[in-house]
This record gives structure tokens, C-alpha cells and sequence, in this order.
């Protein structure tokens, strides 16, 4: 609070200084003429105690220069034009407020073009009104020309040039506020879309692991509790078969939790090795391990994908074991990963739900939207849909460089 009441104070002090110099010209006008200092004072129609009073008059319009510029100016030049009347044209103890006047009209003034009309109509009066007191006093017109136009320079053009130029610097710091804010803005922004793209590539990958994983627990778990009674022995390979899919669930979460550690947390906070397309058979045997019929056939001659691509087709196939699973459990599902010279494309195919159609779950949720923002960041075609028999099938088409065998 103290720094706003600092602020006030010298704005205040600042707003008064100009009334202050108009009244110590006043106050020193008439001392130096009771004093007798006015060896030769200018010929006046009235004492020069009247001439200090309008000055005074002038000091006061002043402390509201600010609060309406428009009517103080008109004012100000008023009571100048009267000292200039009542003495032939040659006392110039107003024309400081005057200046200040004018300057705080085209500074303040709104709107600008009655503030300049404002100005050049004072200008015009002073010059007019001073030059027939010269010409009445017998000045010769010569100087009277001279004069009138000093005083629309000195009263009206000098403090009207220097307002445009602090308006100009008040623009510009202003310009310059507005390009810091909108580039700070801007930079708030960019990190706070970093940090929800690293969210959301978080939430995919989250989803693609926990929803696999404890789907093929689950279904695990339903078998062994099916099979307690009339099988224990395979029972307990199911059992054995969940608790390694539960540890690789945890290796899993455990890689990407390493993800979000920085690197100066040791080497303990390095993630693993990105999935790839390699791997998808080994996730076929676990899907077999928990009883899913699954079949996998690869054609074509293995092509080299970015990381970024065999992540996205390890997953889009994790997540397709997993929809299958909670959706069509009981049904084959078909895995072709296909290698053509163009492109490199991964389709899972599983049949209807076993009395019952095909659940329109499987096209919603976030896996489906995680599959097709992987997509997106490879450059890749993701088709998903119903099939005429009533299955699912989820297609991946990315497409090979061209270059990739040059030097």
C-alpha cells in the first residue's frame, strides 16, 4: 500500500507545480512594482495589482487543467488576452499559463481536433487582440507583425509540438507493453499446450497399458475361477499366467512412471525400450495365455518404422486384443501385419459377440481416440469399424519413406 500512496503524492506534487510558478510570476510582478523595481513598466489602463490578480485568476483555472483542458485553456487565454488589452500589448506575465495551457489541451484533450481547434483559436486571439493593443500603443507594425507571430509560436506551436512528443513516447512505451504482454501471452500459451499434449500422450499411454493389461487379467482371473473346480491344474497355469501379466503390467507402468522423472534423478529414471512391431507376437502369447484365440500371419519383407511408428502399431494392436476381450470375448481374432513397398499395414480382425451384435463400445471411449492421435503423430491412416459380420476391425496403414534404402 505504501507505494500506490507515494504515486498519488507525486502526481500531486507534480499537477501543482505549474499553478505554484504562476503565482510566484504573479506575487513577483506586483512586488517588484510596490518595490519600485519597474523602472519602465508598460503602459496600462489599470493599476498592476489588477494585472497580478488575473494572473492569480490563472494560477487557480490551472489546478483543473487536467480534469477539463478544453475549458481551461479558453479561460487562461481569456484572462491573457485582457492583461494584454489593459497594456498595450506588451505585458507578458500570462503567457506561462498559457503554455502549460495549451500544452495539457493537446496532450489531454479528447476529442484531438476540438483540442486543435481549441488551440488555434487562442493562438489566433492572442495574436489578434495583442497586435491591436501594440498597434493603439503606436508600436510600429513591423514589430507588431513580429510579435503576434512569436507569441502563436512561443504560446501555441512550441507546447503543441512537445505534447505530440510525449504522446508519441506514451504510444509507443504503451506499443511496447502490449507486444510484451501478448508475447508472454503467447509463451503462457505454448507451455500450457505442451504440458496438455504431455498429458494426453500420458493419458494414451496409461490407457493403452492399464486397459490391456488388466483386461487380460480379468479374463484370467474369470477362467481360473471357472476352471477352480473342474480343472485345478490348469487352474493354477491360469494363475501363473495372470501373475506374469500382472508383473508385466508393473514393468509397463513402471516404464512410463520413468517417463515423468527428470534426468537427473539417476539412472533408475530411464524408461524402457519403446514397444515395436517385433514384440507383437510375444503380446499374442500372452493373449493366448489368458485364453483368447488369437492368430497372427505377417507378410512381406520387415521394413524399419520410426519409434514413434512401432509404438503406434504395438499399441494399436494391444488395444485391439483388449476391446476384443472385453467386448467379443470367445471370438477369434485375426492379426495380419502386412510389409508392401509403400506402406506397412497392421489389421485386427475379431468376430461378433456370442449372442449378442457387435457392441458399439469398441468404436468409442479413449482407446480408439488413443489409436487415432498415435496415428496422427506418424503420419499414419487409422480405419475403424463394424464388419458385415458383425466383428470389429481396426486397420493401421503407415507409410514407408521412399528413401529409405538410399545412401
Amino acid at each position: 500500500m505504501p507505494r500506490p500512496a507515494r504515486s498519488h503524492l507525486g502526481a500531486t506534487v507534480r499537477a501543482a507545480v505549474a499553478p505554484v510558478l504562476t503565482l510566484a510570476v504573479a506575487v513577483g510582478y506586483v512586488g517588484a512594482d510596490l518595490a519600485g523595481a519597474l523602472t519602465e513598466p508598460p503602459p496600462a489602463a489599470v493599476p498592476p495589482l489588477v494585472h497580478g490578480g488575473l494572473v492569480v485568476m490563472q494560477a487557480i483555472a490551472l489546478l483543473f487543467r487536467r480534469r477539463a483542458p478544453l475549458t481551461v485553456l479558453p479561460v487562461v487565454v481569456g484572462l491573457d488576452l485582457a492583461i494584454l488589452a489593459t497594456s498595450g500589448g506588451e505585458l507578458g506575465i500570462g503567457a506561462l499559463a498559457v503554455i502549460v495551457a495549451t500544452y495539457t489541451a493537446i496532450r489531454r484533450g479528447r476529442p484531438r481536433r476540438r483540442a486543435y481547434v481549441v488551440a488555434a483559436a487562442a493562438a489566433l486571439a492572442t495574436a489578434l487582440v495583442g497586435g491591436v493593443a501594440m498597434i493603439a500603443a503606436g508600436v510600429p507594425a513591423l514589430i507588431t507583425v513580429l510579435a503576434g507571430g512569436a507569441r502563436i509560436a512561443l504560446l501555441t506551436a512550441l507546447p503543441a509540438a512537445a505534447a505530440e512528443y510525449m504522446l508519441g513516447r506514451e504510444r509507443l512505451a504503451h506499443a511496447t507493453r502490449e507486444q510484451a504482454a501478448a508475447a508472454e501471452r503467447e509463451r503462457r500459451a505454448a507451455a500450457e499446450a505442451e504440458v496438455r499434449a504431455e498429458r494426453t500422450a500420458l493419458a494414451r499411454e496409461l490407457h493403452d497399458i492399464a486397459g490391456h493389461h488388466l483386461s487380460g487379467i480379468i479374463v484370467s482371473a474369470q477362467a481360473a475361477s471357472a476352471l477352480t473346480r473342474t480343472d485345478p491344474e490348469q487352474a493354477r497355469e491360469t494363475l501363473q499366467a495372470l501373475q506374469q501379466n500382472a508383473r508385466t503390467a508393473l514393468a509397463d507402468l513402471r516404464r512410463t512412471v520413468g517417463l515423468l522423472r527428470t534426468e537427473d534423478e539417476g539412472p533408475s529414471a530411464a524408461p524402457g525400450t519403446p514397444p515395436s512391431v517385433a514384440e507383437i507376437s510375444t503380446l499374442i502369447e500372452a493373449a493366448r495365455a489368458r485364453g483368447q484365440d488369437v492368430t497372427l500371419q505377417v507378410d512381406g519383407e520387415r521394413a524399419v518404422l520410426s519409434p514413434l511408428a512401432e509404438t503406434a502399431a504395438y499399441r494399436m494392436v494391444q488395444e485391439s486384443l483388449a476391446n476384443a476381450a472385453r467386448h467379443a470375448p470367445g471370438t477369434v481374432c485375426r492379426v495380419h501385419v502386412e510389409y508392401r513397398p509403400d506402406a506397412a499395414e497392421l489389421t485386427v480382425r475379431n468376430g461378433a459377440p456370442l449372442g449378442m451384435a457387435a457392441s458399439p463400445a469398441t468404436a468409442g471411449g479413449y482407446g480408439i481416440a488413443g489409436m487415432r492421435e498415435r496415428a496422427d503423430l506418424v503420419g499414419a491412416t487409422l480405419s475403424s469399424g463394424p464388419q458385415p459380420d458383425g466383428g470389429w476391425r481396426n486397420r493401421l496403414t503407415i507409410p514407408l519413406q521412399q528413401d529409405r534404402g538410399a545412401p
